[in-house]
């Protein structure tokens, strides 16, 4: 017998998903609001949920095997918790929401939608030009799978596709590779900058005061990673003073946003309060019971975290 417990905001979903898979010999239970209430504690096995909550749940569960998580960001693991369980991520599902989400943006920027909308208002002809995406340069910082299924659609629009990670590699619809050690090389002729990085010590507050100066001024900035990849000072010195055209940010480093902080202020900055991608049940779940059976048969996880590498 496995003995499962889900820690969600969405754990009615996640069992009936869960159920209608018929697996033998798994009993589920919805952890409590209060953890320390949660049913023989010691006899929990694996836990599914949102890091955040998953982490209140493990002083209370001495004998957790696994964690599947439903987010793909896992730094409140890191921060929190012993590490003498395995932890599996989620990847490969999020890809088309962040590709709709950026491209929505740099579409808005490219064909001056809102210039449109306030030339109607006020009943002008005017004709502004704009600026196709075609031939411009796209810089992705952080090239998994979500920065790869941003990629190949930059390629469609005829975008010069400038891609930055661990490992160089060759990719048909990446025109340059670089490694993260070249990222002042890397940030000198884009137009667009998209970040997508994990948060890890290696990654926090790398864009900072330096990589923002060497930005064109007419860049626009999205990050849809981690609030803490950027230095959110630097970034609001950069803003104000008009050094980028603009920054669509989804991700910070505390959430919610507080109400006095500076971000809101800014018209050249677009909040998007971490929606860029949402985590749903139905897809999370199919990941959950693969790796499940995988368990059951004692062989390796899929998108298992390795501890030392910090994803």
């Amino acid at each position: 017998m496995i003995n499962l417990l889900i820690s969600s905001k969405d754990a009615i979903d996640y069992v009936e998903h869960i159920e209608r898979a018929k697996i033998a010999d798994l009993s589920i239970q919805i952890c409590p609001k209060d953890p320390a209430l949660i049913s023989d504690a010691h006899t929990i096995d694996v836990v599914l949920g949102e890091p955040n909550l998953c982490i209140d749940v493990l002083p209370h569960c001495p004998n957790v095997k696994w964690i599947q998580s439903t987010w793909a960001g896992i730094k409140p693991f890191f921060d929190s918790a012993p590490h003498d369980f395995k932890l599996t991520g989620v990847k490969d599902i999020f890809g088309p929401q962040m590709r709709e989400y950026v491209f929505s943006y740099l579409l808005y920027f490219a064909r001056r939608i809102q210039t449109f909308k306030d030339l109607q208002t006020n009943r002008n002809w005017t004709q502004p030009l704009c600026a196709p995406l075609q031939g411009k340069t796209i810089g992705i910082l952080g090239m998994g799978s979500i920065g790869t299924e941003i990629a190949k659609t930059a390629k469609h629009f005829g975008m010069h596709v400038i891609g930055i990670a661990q490992n160089i590699r060759q990719l048909d619809f990446v025109d340059e590779f670089y490694q993260l050690n070249q990222l002042q090389e890397f940030a000198h002729s884009l137009d667009y900058l998209v970040v997508l990085l994990p948060h890890t010590d290696k990654t926090e507050k790398l864009i900072d005061k330096g990589v923002l100066s060497l930005l064109n001024h007419q860049c626009i900035l999205i990050n849809a990673g981690r609030g803490q990849v950027i230095d959110e000072n630097a970034l609001l010195h950069a803003l104000s003073h008009n050094q980028l055209q603009a920054a669509v940010l989804d991700v910070f480093i505390k959430e919610p946003l507080a109400e006095d902080h500076p971000f809101w202020g800014l018209d050249n900055l677009y909040i998007t309060q971490h929606t860029a991608a949402i985590s749903k049940p139905d897809e999370i779940s199919k990941i959950f019971l693969q790796n499940l059976r995988l368990f059951n048969r004692n062989e390796k996880l899929i998108n298992l975290i390795d501890w030392e590498k910090g994803y």
